[in-house]
């Protein structure tokens, strides 16, 4: 195998750049819908509606409010059928995130392959340090956080839940340092 051809000096490849911005994309976009889905939920169970309102309560008002309670969750269920698609915001989610997960198994392949441009100037020695150890662990939890997700689905067995929400505080801190060092026009400007 030959050897990584170095990137442009002043900058990352256009391939690498489009697939930074597309992770970028991809990920907003699976954290808004997953976190859609908590707040969608509102605490109601539209798997088992009656469940959460009997209490042991059998009169009419109890009727009632199951009744108001399955004409939601069937209302909120219709709501996200995407152009008429039959996707539903779970489904979405799921899609978002093996989206999420074949980019975060590109993109190393793609860094192997294009290699990476020098480091710019403006980091200092511990700053790279920094830059390095938070991009391979925003790589790692790009594959991780939705392995752990499609773990939790396929199996249906909450004891997966600890691994993706302990996954996505590792992602929101990485993102934070990764954001700390390269926020700044200098830097910013060899990714755009």
């Amino acid at each position: 195998m030959s050897a990584p051809v170095a990137a442009p000096a002043r900058g990352y490849r256009g391939s690498q750049k489009l697939l930074h911005w597309l992770t970028v994309g991809a990920v907003v976009a699976q954290f808004a819908v997953g976190y859609n889905l908590d707040l969608d939920d509102g605490g109601a169970d539209c798997d088992q509606p009656g469940e959460e309102l009997s209490g042991g309560d059998t009169t009419d008002a109890f009727e009632d409010r199951l009744d108001r309670l399955e004409e939601a969750c069937e209302a909120r269920a219709g709501d996200y059928d995407l152009l008429g698609g039959g996707f539903d915001l779970a489904e979405l989610h799921l899609a978002l995130g093996l989206t999420v997960l074949v980019l975060g198994v590109l993109r190393p392949l793609v860094r192997k392959v294009a290699g990476l441009p020098p480091w710019s100037d403006h980091l200092s020695a511990g700053q790279r340090r920094l830059a390095g150890v938070t991009e391979k662990s925003l790589m790692l939890l790009l594959v991780l956080v939705p392995l752990s997700g499609l773990l939790l689905v396929g199996t249906g067995d909450d004891a997966w839940l600890p691994l993706h929400v302990g996954a996505h505080i590792a992602f929101f801190a990485a993102l934070a340092a990764h954001l700390a060092t390269n926020l700044r026009p200098a830097i910013l400007r060899r990714m755009l």
